[in-house]
């Protein structure tokens, strides 16, 4: 009998440890429909794209009298004074929890909610929020349109994540994940898509993908097509790749690559500002992630006329080191076996935007 439990122990210990990461999803979350409705009215324009079809009418309707709300208020200072935009505050979204009207930040094994709200007032933050939330009926609110938001779920497993490849990710990074990965549908998202991650103490880690919602104007009807694969293959790429050049846990990747980071920066600044990537770390991770989508297309046998567009794509956007890139990441893949996985893979990666950028700039003094 003790043979017989131990081998169970054994068996359960062994899926637990060592099962394959799953995707869950897609599904709504109130805190982000809370958090994107909150920018929307503060005026933020990546939160204002309008896509949403009638849904956007209705939030236009139920809060057009909380313009003035001291949480919107505070809203446009936190852009100004703190940068607080985009990405960040879908992270905020995930990083709070609400528990009788009041919201609190959640525990967490080590801290992912992102830097740009490391100097805000965080209690007073949440105390509006919780004031905002009751002011604006904003649970009756969300209630209401839970219809609205199954359809949009289902529209989006039927024509997009079931056709995802999990497995992929694990193959590709050379790591057996604990992980957990959802989709979050972000109805008042427009049309931006974001990665978002945390660590509740006690718990697995947990990985987002948040993805946009659009309709079709004429029938307000989601229009997603099966390409927006692309799309959450890219935003979950993100977390097996950020985390690199942090530099609490990898300061040796964050000085080696700096300089070359930087100057990188520098010379596409226009064009990476337009579109939010206006730090050298987050420019050399959106650059991997990117190349590392073509690899999955590849390793996927995407018809080559869409892999050269979706590499033109990115090279028209001012990454212009992708072919190069995307070719390093195939010799990655090539050579697994020797790496072992794609962080011990990272000094090559060092080595090739250093020597780009060294490249770049001596090429252009010669021009000059």
């Amino acid at each position: 009998m003790r043979i017989r439990l131990f081998m169970y122990y054994l068996f359960w210990s062994f899926c637990i440890f060592h099962s394959k990461a799953q995707i869950i999803g897609p599904q709504v979350n109130e805190n982000v429909e809370l958090m994107s409705i909150l920018a929307r009215l503060a005026g933020y324009p990546e939160y204002n794209m309008d896509m949403a079809g009638q849904y956007i009418t209705d939030i236009d309707l139920h809060f057009k009298n909380t313009f003035e709300h001291p949480a919107v208020i505070y809203m446009k200072d936190l852009r100004k004074q703190h940068g607080i935009s985009y990405d960040a505050v879908m992270s905020m979204a995930l990083h709070v929890k609400e528990k009788e009207g009041k919201f609190f930040l959640i525990e967490e094994e080590i801290n992912m909610l992102r830097e740009q709200w490391d100097k805000v007032d965080k209690n007073k933050f949440l105390n509006l929020l919780a004031d905002f939330y009751k002011e604006s009926r904003f649970h009756d609110f969300f209630k209401a349109h839970q219809e609205f938001y199954q359809k949009g779920i289902q529209a989006y497993e039927d024509k997009v994540s079931k056709y995802i490849d999990e497995n992929w990710f694990e193959s590709f990074y050379g790591n057996v994940l604990n992980e957990k990965f959802s989709i979050i549908i972000g109805f008042c998202n427009g049309g931006a898509n974001y990665g978002v991650s945390r660590h509740i103490k006690g718990e697995q880690k947990e990985v987002f993908a948040l993805v946009a919602y659009f309709v079709n104007n004429n029938e307000n009807k989601p229009l997603y097509v099966k390409e927006d694969l692309l799309t959450l293959v890219h935003e979950f790429n993100h977390s097996f790749i950020n985390y690199l050049l942090d530099e609490s846990r990898y300061p040796n990747h964050v000085k080696a690559l700096e300089s070359s980071g930087s100057y990188l920066l520098e010379s596409s600044m226009w064009a990476m500002s337009q579109q939010a990537y206006g730090e050298w770390k987050s420019m050399i991770s959106e650059s991997l992630v990117r190349a590392a989508v073509i690899c999955y297309m590849l390793d996927k046998n995407y018809k080559p006329e869409e892999v050269r567009k979706e590499l033109l794509y990115n090279m028209q956007r001012n990454f212009r080191w992708m072919p190069e890139l995307v070719g390093l990441l195939r010799k990655y893949e090539r050579k697994q076996k020797k790496y072992g996985n794609f962080e011990n893979f990272y000094p090559q990666i060092i080595d090739f935007f250093v020597n780009y950028a060294e490249k770049e700039n001596k090429r252009l003094s010669n021009v000059k």
